[in-house]
C-alpha cells in the first residue's frame, strides 16, 4: 500500500509491484500520448529560425525537445512495465 512522503511535492512510497502497475497505460492513453508525441514532433520540424531572434529558436526547439524526451520515456517505461508484469524474472 504507498503512503504519503511529506516533501514540498506529493509523492509516494511505492512497491516495485505498484511503481509498475502504475506505469502502465491502457490503449486510449497510449494512443493519445501517440498522437501527442507526432504533433510535437511535427511541431518542432516545423519550427523556423528568425535570425533576428534566434535564441527564441533555441528555447522553442529545446522545449520540444523536452515534450517528446518525456512522452518517449513515458511510452516506452509502460511497455517495459508491462512486460515486467507478464514475465517476470525469477527471484
Amino acid at each position: 500500500m504507498s503512503r504519503i512522503i511529506p516533501n514540498s511535492f506529493t509523492s509516494y512510497e511505492l512497491t516495485e509491484k505498484e511503481e509498475l502497475q502504475g506505469s502502465i497505460f491502457n490503449t486510449s492513453q497510449l494512443e493519445v500520448l501517440q498522437n501527442t508525441q507526432a504533433n510535437v514532433a511535427t511541431e518542432k520540424l516545423n519550427l523556423e529560425l528568425d535570425p533576428e531572434h534566434p535564441t527564441d529558436f533555441i528555447q522553442q526547439e529545446a522545449y520540444k525537445k523536452g515534450q517528446l524526451d518525456l512522452i518517449t520515456n513515458m511510452i516506452d517505461k509502460s511497455i517495459v512495465s508491462a512486460e515486467e508484469l507478464a514475465n517476470p524474472t525469477p527471484e
